[in-house]
């Protein structure tokens, strides 16, 4: 008889631990933690991730948490302190905090981390999963649009630091102008800084003295310098920027955005985590449903020029024209 309770204690003492792991894990999986560089508020990068988080938290009945202006020298602690309170899916928004993560990922391989990038992880790690972010594609189309739009057959670009992915946008503009516009002149330069308006605007300023009359904008909150440098233009200037339609903020200069939408890699990865999987590459592939593609119709051109740029970005998200990936410097041939 003792022997037998006995037996039966045991057994319901294993049954409660499994139902009890197996709820921490669940729970885990359904908490999500997001760490942000800069403001959720600034209607460019970090928004289109906090949108997504609010997305996940209506659609996918997960709890959400999130940090905002964290500093690289912090990314450390911060995704430590949600891993260490349960979170079981960390997103860190931002390919600056991508040391910090593969730094902080073995320590904690109850938790799923994802992250974005431009090229597939040199080392495994079972627990990170990379969204490949591919902005080279749609800055051919912007090209492109450059190349098609521009009066004075001067182009220019701007941007903050030069980075892999500012490299690779950089190439492939200058494909499209050498494909579409081979007179095109293109001029560039990095202010230093994704942030910084006064930069950014006396770098427009300087493009616009060069007869510069299209700038493809590579920044972030310097955009609005950028828009007060070509209100201020003497000549009809143009501009494009990324992530978020800004044609409010400068009407009658803005044609398109190179729209970057979150929704669908980061459903796909919280997907793969609940079916177990924690370790994958998920491109955001460019496509009028996809997670990357411009804003159709275009603003301030002519319905020709919208069909033909159209034309061009049906081609690139069906394979059909070949961008080159260019991460490792600038290979121009203009």
């Amino acid at each position: 008889m003792i022997k037998t309770r006995f037996t039966m204690i045991f057994t319901l003492s294993l049954l409660l631990i499994f139902v009890v792991g197996a709820f921490t894990i669940h729970a885990a999986d359904e908490r999500m933690a997001v760490i942000f560089p800069g403001s959720i508020q600034d209607a460019d990068y970090n928004a289109t991730g906090y949108i997504t988080m609010q997305e996940i938290k209506e659609e996918l009945d997960i709890d959400v948490a999130f940090s905002e202006k964290v500093a690289v020298p912090d990314a450390a602690r911060a995704l430590s302190e949600y891993a260490e309170s349960g979170f079981g899916i960390i997103w860190a928004h931002g390919a600056q905090f991508n040391q910090a993560v593969l730094e902080v990922a073995p320590d904690y391989p109850e938790a799923t981390f994802i992250i974005e990038g431009d090229a597939k992880l040199k080392d495994d790690y079972s627990n990170v999963i990379l969204l490949e972010r591919n902005y080279y594609l749609g800055f051919y189309v912007l090209g492109a649009l450059a190349a098609k739009t521009t009066e004075t057959n001067q182009i220019g670009y701007v941007g903050g630091l030069q980075l892999p992915f500012t490299y690779a946008e950089i190439n492939a503009i200058d494909q499209a102008l050498n494909e579409y516009n081979p007179d095109a002149e293109f001029h560039y330069i990095y202010v230093g800084d994704f942030n910084d308006p006064l930069k950014t605007r006396q770098a427009a300023e300087s493009l616009i003295s060069k007869g510069v009359d299209f700038i493809i904008s590579g920044v972030n909150l310097g955009n609005y310098g950028l828009f007060k440098a070509v209100q201020n233009a003497e000549r009809q200037v143009y501009v494009t920027t990324t992530y978020t339609d800004k044609n409010h903020l400068a009407p009658e200069h803005h044609v398109t955005s190179d729209l970057f939408r979150y929704k669908r890699p980061v459903f796909q990865a919280i997907e793969y985590i609940r079916n177990g999987t924690t370790s994958a590459f998920i491109p955001m592939e460019f496509g009028a449903d996809a997670g990357r593609y411009l804003k159709f119709p275009l603003d301030n051109v002519s319905e020709e020029i919208n069909q033909e740029i159209k034309a061009i970005a049906e081609k690139v998200a069906s394979g059909e024209i070949k961008v080159e990936k260019k991460l490792d410097g600038l290979n121009l041939e203009n």
